[in-house]
């Protein structure tokens, strides 16, 4: 693994990201930026799940994902394999953001409160919103216009299985630079629960 790279791809792509959301008068809006950020790292934990389990081991979807359908008819996907990248492993999405809380001196959020809220949440109307805060764009509408510009950028730093990783690190920097203007346990709530959402969809409903 190539931390450097890593590194350099993250910083490309919230770059990229930062000039796109950027207001009028040059502004960032914080909740708004870690959603965004957010939603791209969860679903990236998906992306590389399929990619290590599916295009490398050949195993079919079901046997990887728990996969379910909400009340549209919309696959929703759960399992254990997809909690690794999300707050298991190493450079998981959970630990990144736990690095950006620990560098502003902030407490974290209940993770397991997130897991719940969206389980019970997901399908539904609440789902995809970022709970108790404004946001410029919901979740979904996030991920569904900014995953395929911004992932031709992190596809050129990141090995198979490496995706999370840039956009973990993206979202640390962006969860840190967000501390700056807001509490950091709540850019890390937002955050969280951005990502663990967005792990679930099928991006061809979107």
């Amino acid at each position: 693994m190539d931390t450097e790279k890593l590194k350099k791809g993250a910083d490309a792509v919230l770059d990229r990201l930062i000039n796109a959301m950027r207001g009028a008068g040059g502004e960032i809006h914080p909740q708004s930026l870690v959603c965004a950020v957010g939603s791209l790292a969860g679903y990236a934990c998906q992306k590389d799940v399929r990619v290590i389990y599916m295009k490398q081991r050949g195993f079919p979807e079901d046997k990887i994902f728990t996969v379910m359908t909400d009340k549209s008819g919309r696959k929703v996907f759960f399992g254990d394999l997809l909690n690794e990248p999300l707050v298991n492993d190493k450079y998981s999405v959970w630990s990144m953001i736990g690095g950006a809380v620990k560098q502003r001196g902030g407490s974290l959020p209940d993770v397991n409160d997130i897991f719940r809220y969206i389980s019970y949440v997901v399908g539904g109307e609440q789902f995809g919103k970022a709970r108790a805060c404004e946001t410029g764009d919901d979740m979904k509408t996030y991920l569904s216009q900014l995953w395929k510009p911004l992932n031709e950028i992190a596809t050129q730093y990141a090995e198979d299985g490496e995706l999370h990783i840039v956009y973990g690190i993206a979202l640390q920097r962006a969860v840190y630079a967000a501390g700056e203007s807001m509490n950091v346990t709540e850019a890390a709530r937002i955050a969280m629960e951005s990502a663990v959402s967005m792990s679930k969809v099928d991006f061809n409903s979107l």
